[in-house]
């Protein structure tokens, strides 16, 4: 089983780009739509909930950040059950980002273009003029922008660091852009195990235990290796928000109290940055104590508070009780102890869940300052957006450049080839013969760089092209559409000769 997920930039030809590759491999193509319908079934939310993520208008911008916690819990929870369940997928659109990074049967493509070829897309058929497709892509780059601040650790939608391949339609066409993203299916690292599928199954259970403990009101961040998860709380103001609000039905609950109020006192860690609120609801019987008469306020206050400090040991959590007139106070004292109780809720729930078999619990890097970090992170997103003049160059990761036990290779079209052979020699290139200046780029690169061997893919099916590229001194050339399974012989066989040909 393997999968490709491709996220993309608006007006990059994305749809005939994906549809072309599932088309080639035959895989099924899974869009948002897809995974949004499976994640409204999971959660009972409805489906509109998840749709509006992706709007400029009602999405990200006006969505608080329990609810969007939520929905990308759920989301993630929908893509990792499709990911463990079927085989062979094309996952496109904005949850293309969800899969995990550190699986070997998924190859992760970015579809991108400059900003000129944006805009000529857009226009080309004439639905948009230029003006209006100019706020249509700022508008959707900053939805981009919002998504991945919100579910990776990066700034910048377009980053390699995201990506196993970026890959600028405008520049290659869609169908070359199609054919680059299937070829790479024949790389050793992209390929289908025993430990990848392990892997998709943790994926799938820390989605599953996340997305539970969401349901729950937690902001929890799950991770899981052989059904051992490990979480961590990635938001102080959520776990000060959670933790008071299971104070408040705990003691909203008891018999004679008729409202409650929480707030932190002096000794809470000044560090962590909360704004201090009162939560107030009236009892559920508040309305039956009115039309009784009030016996001594002074000995019912002391009794009740002694009541619930027998009931539930406060003191162990750090949390003062105080009672007038039937009304609790409770003031959070120890955020140490407030933490410890969450994490031993948040463990109690996860361990409920099938597969489970252990829990290890931490916080995130950003607990104590996450706002403020998000705050900076979508600012330097924003800045990265905005920049016109970006250039795009098709771009393999390194784990593809290494090629696991083939070697290194780089595998683009003819002339995008030379934009990495400054800063990479590999051992082996595979080109594309797209147009007539194809045998112009094979001898100029056979010029340059004569002990790297040199694969061609010809479309045109000639025997004079095959004849030509051979005296060229191509390893070998191979008419499209290829087998993936003999182009992975092909480069092993010829990395094999450029090492034999490299030792002294």
């Amino acid at each position: 089983m393997t999968a490709i997920t491709i996220f993309n930039g608006r007006f990059c030809d994305a749809r005939p780009v994906a549809e072309r590759v599932a088309e080639i491999t035959g895989y099924h193509l899974v869009d948002d739509q897809e995974i949004i319908a499976d994640a409204a079934r999971l959660s009972g939310l409805n489906r509109a909930f998840f749709t509006g993520m992706f709007s400029a208008e009602a999405g990200v911008f006006g969505m608080s950040g329990p609810d969007r916690h939520r929905v990308v819990s759920w989301l993630r929870h929908a893509m990792a059950r499709k990911l463990a369940n079927d085989k062979n997928l094309v996952f496109w659109g904005y949850t293309a980002l969800l899969a995990p990074r550190d699986c070997g049967n998924i190859l992760g493509v970015c579809l991108v273009n400059e900003t000129n070829d944006r805009l000529w897309t857009a226009c080309r058929d004439g639905e948009h003029t230029e003006p209006e497709a100019r706020e249509l892509m700022a508008a959707a780059d900053r939805v981009c922008g919002e998504w991945v601040v919100g579910v990776t650790e990066c700034n910048d939608p377009w980053s390699k660091t995201l990506y196993d391949m970026i890959v600028p339609v405008g520049a290659l066409g869609v169908r070359q852009s199609a054919y680059l993203i299937v070829e790479q299916l024949a790389n050793a690292v992209v390929r289908d195990s025993a430990a990848a599928r392990a892997r998709v199954q943790d994926f799938r259970l820390a989605a599953e235990v996340q997305a539970e403990l969401a349901r729950h009101g937690h902001d929890v961040a799950a991770s899981a290796r052989a059904g051992v998860l490990t979480l961590s709380l990635e938001s102080h103001d959520a776990t000060l928000r959670n933790g008071t609000r299971s104070l408040f039905e705990e003691v909203s609950e008891f018999k004679g109290v008729r409202g409650v109020e929480i707030g932190t006192g002096q000794r809470y860690n000044p560090n962590d940055v909360f704004l201090r609120a009162t939560l107030v609801r009236p009892c559920r019987d508040a309305a039956a104590v009115e039309d009784t008469e009030c016996p001594s306020a002074s000995a019912e206050d002391i009794a009740l508070a002694e009541a619930i400090r027998e009931q539930f040991p406060y003191d162990a959590w750090g949390v003062s009780v105080f009672v007038k007139d039937g009304f609790v106070s409770l003031t959070v004292n120890d955020h140490g102890k407030l933490l410890d109780r969450m994490a031993r809720r948040v463990c109690d729930l996860a361990m409920t869940i099938d597969g489970v078999s252990g829990v290890e619990f931490g916080i995130g890097r950003e607990y104590h300052q996450g706002a403020a970090c998000a705050r900076i992170r979508r600012k330097r997103c924003l800045a990265a957006l905005a920049d016109d003049r970006r250039k795009f160059v098709p771009t393999l990761s390194p784990r593809l450049r290494q090629g696991g036990e083939m070697g290194s290779f780089a595998l683009y079209d003819g002339k995008s080839a030379f934009y990495t052979m400054d800063e990479h020699e590999p051992e082996v290139v595979v080109l594309d013969m797209p147009g007539a200046d194809g045998a112009d780029v094979l001898r100029r690169f056979k010029r340059d760089h004569p002990e790297t061997e040199v694969l061609v893919l010809s479309g045109r099916g000639a025997e004079q092209d095959y004849e030509a590229c051979m005296n060229l001194g191509a390893f070998a050339c191979l008419k499209k559409p290829v087998n993936t399974a003999a182009l992975s012989e092909t480069i092993r066989a010829a990395c094999e000769k450029s090492r034999s040909c490299s030792c002294p």
